[in-house]
């Protein structure tokens, strides 16, 4: 929590707006639109406070409530810091009550996949009990601490601000409606939403802005390495065996030596979508690869540059390059990689729309100051799945969640 001191001895909660979407939820791709007339420079800011204008479908207001209900969370339950008298110390505020009194939709910004992030106006208002510390708040007449006037909020661009109107970002997946958050803007502008787009990776690319040497570095930090890939029989006249693994998929196609190889693909989207365009999930018999291609740095007049980011196999004749396959027990595999954890804490219910089987137990090899990792999914002492995994950001301790091929 960052610690702020003005002449009245402000607090400045700061509250960033990443909201509750999945890592991989969304992406962006089309344009702001007004709802209506009702635009930030038309728009009342300083309404009385007698005035409620509460005009949102339910969903909304509950995901308002959920917004304020983890500001509330944080000011009496978790504690805050503020420095008073040259020393630090953790604040707690009871909040006795609380209303909101206005929420309303002032713009749609356009997302990919005919979605939008909605911009709902909001303004709400909490009365503390007994504030033992004077100044720490701006007070209205009756003693609410009113949102306008308190708290500290992301920008579009995820900077603090303390100061201008609160807007609620909703995004609206074909009347899925979720919340990624709380924004603050002194004026709600074409840059500001654009902006805020581009906070998203909006449109694709948008964000992409990197060096020669830098993307040299992600051609270097991409080359093929055999410790992360399965060998595995090959059919196709190139050899004996073949290899499919993290990394540049510079071998036929994304290295599978299978014909009939069937192929999704969606646009890329949070720390993916950053370098690449699009995320291809090819499928055979026991085998799913995940490449993500269209790389933003790619040459016009050179190869295009693709990697291999999620391997996961139920095949017995794929094996890891210590020899670790499926069918193998976990004895085999501890000797094999002594340095696997246990990790049952992770293991999720069966469901029968994704490709993981059913299992009970699973295993990780995931070594320090990396983002790989190598999976190992167990059933009755059987391992029935392996993937292998670079998280991007951090390392992946349970499987993913592939869908099917349909």
């Amino acid at each position: 929590m960052s610690k702020f001191v003005t002449g009245v001895l402000v607090i400045f909660i700061v509250l960033f707006s990443t909201g509750c979407a999945k890592k991989d939820e969304l992406t962006s791709e089309s344009t702001v639109e007004t709802v209506d007339s009702a635009s930030v420079e038309s728009t009342d800011e300083t309404e009385a406070d007698s005035v409620l204008e509460i005009d949102a479908p339910i969903d909304v207001q509950l995901w308002a409530q959920y917004e304020i209900d983890n500001l509330i969370r944080m000011l009496s339950v978790d504690g805050f810091y503020i420095n008073e008298n040259g020393s630090d110390s953790l604040t707690k505020v009871e909040i006795q009550d609380h209303k909101i009194t206005n929420l309303y939709l002032v713009r749609k910004l356009g997302f990919s996949n005919d979605t939008t992030i909605d911009l709902y106006r909001i303004e709400f208002k909490l009365l503390p009990r007994n504030l033992t510390v004077q100044n720490l708040f701006t007070l209205d007449s009756d003693g609410w601490i009113a949102s306008d006037d308190n708290f500290t909020y992301g920008d579009a661009n995820g900077y603090e601000q303390k100061n201008g109107a609160l807007y609620l970002l909703i995004h609206d997946d074909k009347g899925q409606l979720t919340s990624m958050g709380i924004r603050r803007a002194e004026m709600l502008t074409d840059k500001w939403c654009e902006d805020l787009l581009a906070y998203y990776n909006y449109p694709p690319g948008v964000n992409f802005a990197l060096s020669n040497e830098e993307i040299q570095a992600i051609y270097d930090y991409w080359q093929f390495d055999l410790a992360w890939s399965f060998k595995m029989p090959c059919n196709n006249g190139y050899g004996d065996v073949w290899y499919v693994g993290l990394g540049d998929a510079h071998e036929w196609g994304i290295g599978v030596p299978y014909e009939n190889v069937g192929s999704k693909s969606m646009p890329a989207d949070g720390i993916a979508g950053i370098l690449f365009t699009s995320v291809q999930d090819f499928y055979f018999d026991g085998l799913v690869v995940t490449s993500l291609d269209g790389f933003y740095g790619d040459d016009p007049n050179g190869p295009g540059f693709s990697v291999n980011q999620y391997i996961t196999t139920t095949q017995a004749d794929c094996e890891t390059a210590r020899g670790v396959h499926v069918g193998d027990t976990v004895e085999t595999l501890k000797m094999l990689y002594p340095e696997v954890i246990n990790n049952d804490e992770q293991t999720v219910d069966f469901n029968p729309e994704l490709i993981t089987p059913e299992y009970d137990n699973s295993w990780v090899y995931a070594p320090e100051n990396s983002n790989r990792s190598i999976l190992f999914l167990v059933k009755d002492g059987v391992i029935v799945q392996i993937d292998i995994a670079d998280g991007l950001d951090g390392q992946y301790t349970s499987p993913r969640g592939t869908l099917k091929y349909k």
